[in-house]
């Protein structure tokens, strides 16, 4: 059996945990430096992304080069040996999460166990109507990383949902009806927090409406977006919460009330709890900024 390495990017010894959870680069910053041969190697605990807008090359899975011309995507799951040859005109981007920070990257999380525990290529065909969005929105993936923003994780991870549904729908290998009926639900769920947040309804209520338990809805909320509702619930609260902070003068007891709280010191222990400071205080640092 041949010793193939693992890596966290290609290159870099792997002893332990990556250090990143997000990281962008181009193609040939780092092929360049390999004479554009990336030899076969696997990453144990990564998730890429390459996105190749112009040039060519070949890719190695499952022991056979395959060839690859702009425009196309090519996704590679952890643990997989792969390895890649380009042109020397190539441009495009490798973009790498690490798995288990991204519930879109795992194995499952589309009702589908089989297609992210394998790798994938596609060419992007021209005129195909889910072609252009697709490159758009790992255009804006690779954006958002290589800013840097703060909290880019949560939009991100959207990103990756709706490019990893859409590279599969251009195969031709959509999963079932299953995940489309979740992400329906899902869908429905967003839409009536962000109508009933300031209620502070129980999940038991949510969950009635979309016509289930409690704890299937938690299953579903999970599975799509790795947290239960109440996170979700409590996420959209704290939104709002430092929208008002930052960008209104009103006080934090009248941005308490309109938030559904009846005690301003309740809200200020909730706020404390999520966001590691105090109102005043998160207001504070937002305006010295």
């Amino acid at each position: 059996m041949r010793n193939v390495p693992t890596y966290n990017l290609y290159g870099e010894n792997s002893d332990g945990r990556p250090e990143f959870w997000l990281h962008a680069e181009s193609i040939a910053s780092r092929s360049s430096l390999h004479r554009w041969e990336i030899k076969p190697h696997r990453h144990g605990s990564l998730f890429q992304i390459l996105h190749i807008r112009a040039g060519t090359g070949e890719v190695l899975f499952d022991n056979r080069w395959r060839p690859l011309a702009a425009p196309c995507v090519v996704v590679v799951p952890e643990k997989h040996e792969h390895g890649f040859r380009f042109s020397r005109d190539i441009d495009g981007a490798v973009m790498t999460m690490v798995t288990d920070r991204f519930p879109a990257c795992r194995p499952g999380y589309y009702g589908n166990d089989d297609w992210l525990a394998a790798p994938h290529h596609l060419h992007v065909p021209a005129g195909h109507p889910d072609g252009t969005f697709l490159i758009a929105t790992l255009d804006r993936i690779e954006r958002e990383i290589l800013l840097g923003t703060a909290g880019p994780v949560a939009l991100i991870e959207s990103l990756l949902t709706s490019a990893l549904l859409l590279i599969p729908r251009i195969l031709g290998e959509s999963p079932g009806s299953a995940l489309d009926r979740d992400r329906t639900r899902f869908a429905e769920l967003e839409r009536m927090i962000r109508d009933g947040f300031r209620m502070h309804l129980p999940v038991e209520t949510y969950a009635r409406r979309l016509g289930m338990t409690a704890t299937h809805l938690n299953r579903l909320t999970n599975a799509v977006a790795g947290k239960p509702v109440s996170r979700l619930i409590d996420e959209r609260i704290m939104t709002e919460a430092k929208r008002d902070l930052a960008f209104t003068a009103i006080s934090i007891r009248q941005i308490a009330e309109s938030l559904g709280f009846d005690d301003q010191a309740y809200f200020s222990r909730f706020f404390t709890r999520h966001a590691g400071v105090s109102p005043r205080a998160w207001r504070d640092r937002e305006r010295a900024d």
